[in-house]
């Protein structure tokens, strides 16, 4: 049983709303990644996991049609079609946060 959720499964990753900034390395620690998701403000929060609830939302609803996801390339497509939605979303964060 993993004894961090930053890394659950060996799938670390960066901060879900700096995504391709500096900050995006995969943290080495919960406590890391709490204290830096901590500097941003609660509209970012929010919105990065109202983001990633739809990415997961989609790709069950792929995975259970017919032929799913089968490549890395379909995840991508999933990936891709939510980030899409994500930045003409009215309530996207402005860059000030």
């Amino acid at each position: 049983m993993p004894s961090e959720l930053i890394d659950y499964q060996g799938a670390a990753e960066g901060c879900p709303i700096c995504l391709d900034d500096v900050a995006d390395v995969p943290f080495i620690s919960d406590e890391a990644a709490v204290a830096h998701y901590a500097t941003h403000s609660p509209h970012e929060l929010a919105f990065a996991l109202l983001r990633y609830k739809a990415l997961v939302q989609h790709a069950l609803v792929v995975v259970d049609e017919p032929g799913g996801i089968r490549t890395e390339q379909d995840l991508e497509e999933i990936i891709t079609e939510v980030e899409y939605t994500a930045q003409g979303s009215p309530a996207r964060p402005t860059p000030s946060g």
